[in-house]
């Protein structure tokens, strides 16, 4: 009985041995050498290329579902990705997401909220070209974050500017106030976002 413990014992580590050593030898490093790209490259593609299958599943299993359901699947595929991409890298994208929501949330549909909302995306962006730039040309997490900083100003715009629609407009619905984004709805791409309730 003993032997047969061991000798099971030895098959599974000689399995893992076997399987960490294919999997070294499939990594995207080995990868891209092999391409003549370099791994970050490589990682760009592939998220690119799988939008295609994740924008499938949407189309034909969550279309017309609750946005809730909507908002979660597009948060949950797009840090997926922007974790494949970027790694640890992907705080600063949502630092800026959660505190472009308390702005929007503390400061409300007022200029003061678009103001601010510019003169920190920009500065954080900026600051971050600033601190990671080299003599090359980089694959970072600046590369996203300068087309999430336009869609968080652009973000602060819309919203400002559905307040103004409120008070000029006299034939809404007295039920329909206004109207402050959730937190997935401020991590949403622009085309996916609805600012009035109707």
């Amino acid at each position: 009985m003993a032997s047969s413990a061991e000798g099971d014992e030895g098959t599974v580590v000689a399995l893992a041995g076997v399987l960490q050593s294919g999997f070294q030898e499939l990594s995207l490093n080995k990868l891209a050498t092999s391409l003549g790209a370099s791994e970050q490259a490589l990682r760009l593609i592939i998220s690119i290329f799988l939008g295609y299958p994740f924008a499938l599943f949407y189309r034909h299993y969550l279309f017309y579902k609750e946005s809730y359901l909507i908002h979660l699947f597009h948060t949950f595929t797009g840090l997926s990705i922007a974790y494949f991409n970027f790694g640890n890298q992907l705080y600063h994208s949502l630092l800026c997401i959660v505190l472009q929501f308390l702005i929007l949330r503390l400061m409300g549909r007022t200029i003061t909220a678009v103001l601010t909302t510019f003169c920190f995306q920009m500065a954080y962006l900026l600051a971050g070209y600033y601190y990671t730039a080299t003599g090359n040309y980089d694959i970072k997490w600046t590369m996203p974050h300068c087309v999430l900083t336009l869609k968080l100003i652009g973000l602060a715009v819309d919203y400002f500017d559905g307040g103004k629609d409120q008070h000029h407009s006299s034939s809404q619905a007295p039920e329909s106030g206004p109207f402050l984004p959730s937190g997935l709805h401020t991590a949403q791409p622009p085309h996916h976002r609805r600012l009035s309730p109707h």
